[in-house]
């Protein structure tokens, strides 16, 4: 008996093994347990390579929701028969795949996993999309055609109808499917009203190409009344049987109306306000409208028959020969701009269009021209070039005043910068003489003095501390807008983390400061940067609720051509309101609980600014704040 079994288990093996489908095991993880050789064939990995290595291996990216709700089924006892997919093979390509999974039962009766069986529909799947995309290909261009096209089985039936179709014979295709078509198609003689043999019918009957008689009219199904012609053709299978046929036609309203048309457009040139004129190419006058009468002076009596040079004057006259050797040659001449002489003589700008006249062979036998008067144009064109100088000469003397003003303005910006760093600076030894000496008296007689006197000493010394702190950030501030500022290669890692270790508040159990590694290098100035960064660090431990360990994240990315640091804390949060003046000078927003000069952001502003890049935040109130410096990247 156990003989039989392994016999039985060995050709089981055998057939999973030899099978051309992918038969793979995995356990309840999604770890793959087995891999046979059709897995191998299909998706490029060895067993080793694949086994032991989660299926999710083979699952494109946007497909990997598939993958828990496959399991959740299994994890049931269900089955999931002939599911089409896609999966991705060792060389990246996306394969279609055919899956079957069943759940893997022990001999407890307990689910401990799942075998798929995989098979490659690629080659069916490409089939069944190019046969598909040969029928719509079929089918959106008989539907976009501008003749309106009908198909008929070989009994005459109507089986497609194109837009144009539906448009001219005023039914819908849905309607239309599988009616004669007599019933959608009905035409007459224009003249005798009589009905008009039907093409279809002369197809199938002669089994080649027929065309309608003159002067048919097709009768939509609302009673419109159109002149068409029309062909049909037979449609022929692979065998050359006739399958059905083809009927092709068209409105020739346009047609019929092309005479009052002609008319029509005679009407237009003659009324015109513009001169339209036509020579021969000898450049004699053989038309002469209204507008041209209007223009130059000449009824037509007066000038067909002379030559066009009668209007040009004589300095011009080169210049009519050189335009008929262009039309000569087939070349149309547009918007030319030059002077024609009207009967009393006055000169006039005109703008011409000139186009070759054609007879039906082709052969150009003159021009027409389109000439138009311009001279209040020209008029218009000259003063506003005089306006234009003068107001350019009005925009030079106003640059050279700006730029006067400007200099000015930068002289008096450097003076009130040295003075306020001048200042700033004569200003901490009075104010560090107040700090030690009423440290001093809070010393040596602060027991004589008494509890007030004690307290009036601290806020001094508190308040000459924070005045301390705001001249040195002055101080900084202004060093940066003045000093000359050398841009070198910076390793941020390096950086922050020296900033980190010098600063005990910085440090756990005060606060907890993550960098995610790794950082991109960039190009900036190390001092400028350490204080930036200083800064930021500092709000982002201090601007948190009471209670609350401060939790910084520190991460890059790139942006643009350059770099994009940013600083995300669990703090406070900022209203919008507040974001627009955030780096402006003195601009405290929680003055009442939170300690600062009000000089610190804009301190980094000027900083990046310095450095070629920018500064900004993105933030709610009690969801943190996301500070961020745009910085030049290392091109190294």
């Amino acid at each position: 008996m156990r003989e039989n079994d392994e016999q039985s288990r060995a050709l089981l093996a055998a057939i999973v093994d030899s099978s051309e489908d992918a038969i793979i095991t995995k356990n309840l993880d999604g770890i793959i347990t087995s891999w046979n050789q059709g897995a191998e064939g299909i998706f490029g990995y060895t067993p080793q390579e694949a086994i032991g290595q989660p299926v999710t291996m083979l699952i494109p990216p946007d497909r990997m929701e598939e993958e828990p709700v496959i399991l959740e089924r299994i994890k049931r006892g269900e089955r999931i028969k002939h599911y089409q997919t896609v999966r991705r093979a060792k060389n990246g390509a996306l394969l279609n795949i055919s899956l079957t999974v069943s759940p893997l039962i022990n001999s407890e009766g307990r689910i401990i996993g799942a075998s798929k069986i995989a098979r490659d529909i690629s080659h069916e799947v490409n089939t069944q999309e190019r046969v598909r995309q040969s029928e719509e290909q079929f089918r959106v261009t008989l539907s976009s055609i501008g003749d309106a096209v009908i198909a008929t089985d070989r009994n005459g039936r109507i089986t497609f109808m194109n837009s144009v179709a539906e448009t001219l014979t005023g039914w819908d295709t849905p309607q239309a499917i599988g009616i004669p078509l007599d019933n959608a198609f009905k035409i007459v003689n224009e003249f005798t009203r009589q009905p008009a043999e039907n093409p279809v019918n002369k197809v199938i009957q002669e089994g080649k190409v027929v065309g309608l008689a003159n002067h048919t009219i097709l009768i939509s199904k609302d009673g419109t009344e159109r002149p068409i012609d029309d062909s049909g053709a037979p449609i022929r299978g692979s065998a050359a049987d006739l399958r059905g046929v083809v009927l092709v036609f068209r409105d020739v309203t346009e047609r019929r109306e092309a005479e009052v048309a002609a008319l029509r457009l005679a009407a237009i040139v003659q009324n015109s306000d513009d001169a339209i004129i036509s020579k021969n190419l000898d450049g004699i006058i053989t038309s002469w409208n209204e507008g041209a009468q209007r223009i130059f002076g000449y009824s037509a009596n007066e000038i067909i028959g002379k030559s066009i040079k009668t209007l040009v004057p004589p300095e011009l006259q080169e210049q009519e020969d050189e335009i008929l050797g262009r039309l000569r040659r087939g070349e149309r001449v547009f918007h030319f701009e030059t002077i024609r002489v009207a009967k009393e003589g006055r000169h006039i700008p005109i703008s011409l269009t000139i186009s070759p006249i054609k007879d039906p062979s082709g052969h150009i036998i003159g021009a027409s021209k389109i000439a138009r008067d311009i001279t209040e144009r020209k008029q218009a064109e000259k003063a506003l070039a005089e306006a234009k100088e003068k107001l350019q000469s009005y925009a030079n003397e106003l640059e050279l005043q700006v730029r006067e003003r400007t200099r000015s303005l930068e002289k008096t910006i450097t003076e009130l910068e040295s003075f306020s760093y001048s200042l700033s600076h004569d200003m901490r030894a009075p104010l560090r003489a107040i700090e030690s000496f009423s440290e001093i008296v809070l010393k040596d007689y602060g027991e004589t003095i008494g509890a007030p006197g004690v307290d009036l000493l601290k806020r001094t010394i508190t308040a000459a501390h924070r005045m301390d702190k705001l001249i040195l950030d002055l101080l900084t501030l202004t060093r940066l807008s003045q000093a000359p500022i050398n841009l070198e290669p910076i390793d941020l890692e390096k950086l922050i983390d020296g900033i980190i270790q010098g600063r005990l508040e910085f440090q756990p159990p005060q606060a907890e400061i993550k960098i995610q590694k790794p950082l991109f290098r960039v190009t900036g100035n190390e001092v400028s940067l350490t204080q930036c960064l200083t800064n930021l660090l500092d709000n982002a431990v201090k601007f948190v609720p009471t209670g609350t360990v401060p939790h910084v994240r520190i991460h890059s990315e790139p942006n643009g051509d350059g770099v994009r640091l940013w600083i995300e804390d669990n703090g406070i949060g900022i209203n919008a309101n507040e974001k627009k003046q955030l780096f402006q000078m003195f601009q405290r927003i929680h003055s009442d609980t939170y300690p600062g000069t009000g000089i610190g952001l804009a301190i980094v502003r000027k900083a990046v600014e310095r450095m070629g890049g920018e500064a900004g935040v993105e933030s709610e109130p009690g969801k943190g704040s996301q500070f961020w410096l745009q910085l030049q990247r290392d091109g190294a």
